[in-house]
């Protein structure tokens, strides 16, 4: 039920229609704000996104080999491959900065872009194979200038993600194995609660999911890392994932405080205590569990936000976590059982204090806006 009970919203009412509507019942006042083309391109559905992004990759592939026999002296020198690469990047900035709504035109750029990317690194990799950590520091400097200066929403997005793995890959080259979701993990939460995300939304939203995303990967890439393996007695093998999981923990246990904060509960008071200590004890289980604190992390986040997609991500990813903690070898059923058991309890402990404590209002004002 809506708020205002003169206004007569439909699916199909069109911008000005419901602009019109607001006005009549004195919700907002004067013209009706101007829809730009970053403003369609941030709306855009999500799904769409996806498979414009599967294209421009599909694309990427084809673009190479065409170009790659096309001009097949690139092969012999690391400096016409570069050339090649940062060429097609520059073709995709400028079809971008067109500004064309044209899906075509837009899958095009992106193929483009996915081109250059890939001849860039290809003769990095191709006349360096031996100095690994020197060419991911370049690809990590190159995929951060593509999500500075390419104006698109998939392109920030795959480019972001780009990135985190360009500086996964180095750290891992360096010997500081499981680190890296520590530093995603505090990179996401400054930037979804900075204003700077609603201010620019185009610009970091697209990054903010990426983050959202390689929290989770980065993780799960962790767990099943063949190098780690070969490198067992190194001290980052042993003890990296523990500063990995403090800057997680610290994360989780900042983003609880900034909803406290916004919420307007005081620090003193029963349910901010209750919150922080109970987000503490589930820090401690994260040490146990990997990959439980980031899951907790994403599911908050996107809970505080609104956002449902990372909801489902956050829920997925706690599920997958769980599982490969109660399946990995190298721990005791008896062991896995008390941890998981105690876990379960403490969360039934919480929702009854919860219920009990803090009943949620039955008035009819709270079932009317609980149904909006």
């Amino acid at each position: 039920m809506s708020t205002y009970p003169d206004t007569n919203f439909t699916p199909s009412s069109t911008c000005a229609e419901l602009w019109q509507t607001l006005i009549r019942v004195n919700a907002v006042s004067g013209e009706m704000p101007a829809t730009t083309e970053a403003d369609s391109n941030v709306n855009q559905a999500w799904y769409i996104r996806v498979m414009l992004g599967f294209s421009g990759w599909l694309g990427a592939l084809f673009l190479m080999g065409f170009i790659g026999i096309g001009f097949s002296f690139f092969h012999e020198s690391m400096i016409a491959g570069i050339s090649i690469g940062l060429a097609l990047c520059t073709a995709a900035y400028v079809i971008f900065r067109l500004g064309s709504n044209n899906d075509f035109v837009l899958q095009l750029a992106l193929a483009l872009s996915m081109a250059g990317q890939g001849f860039v690194v290809f003769s990095l990799f191709q006349k360096n194979p031996q100095n690994h950590a020197a060419i991911f520091a370049a690809i990590l400097l190159f995929e951060i200038l593509l999500v500075a200066m390419m104006p698109n929403f998939i392109h920030r997005f795959l480019s972001t993600v780009s990135t985190v793995y360009a500086a996964y890959f180095l750290f891992q080259e360096l010997g500081m194995f499981g680190f890296t979701s520590g530093i995603v993990a505090i990179l996401l939460t400054a930037l979804w609660w900075s204003p700077r995300r609603l201010r620019q939304p185009e610009v970091w939203r697209p990054i903010g999911f990426a983050l959202a995303l390689t929290l989770l990967t980065t993780e799960g890439s962790r767990l099943f890392s063949l190098l780690m393996l070969q490198n067992a007695d190194a001290w980052w093998f042993k003890h990296g994932w523990r500063l990995a999981g403090t800057l997680v923990n610290l994360a989780l246990l900042s983003t609880t405080m900034l909803v406290l904060r916004r919420e307007g509960v005081r620090w003193s008071s029963l349910p901010a205590l209750l919150a922080v200590s109970g987000t503490m004890i589930l820090c401690g289980f994260g040490y146990v569990a990997p990959g439980l604190s980031h899951a907790l992390l994403l599911i908050l986040i996107a809970y505080s936000f609104g956002e449902k997609l990372l909801l489902g991500l956050g829920l997925l990813s706690l599920l997958s976590f769980l599982s490969h903690y109660y399946y990995q070898l190298q721990v005791s059923l008896l062991y896995k059982s008390i941890v998981l058991a105690s876990l379960a309890l403490l969360l039934l402990v919480v929702r009854w204090i919860l219920n009990h404590r803090f009943p949620i209002s039955t008035t009819p004002d709270t079932k009317e806006f609980n149904h909006a």
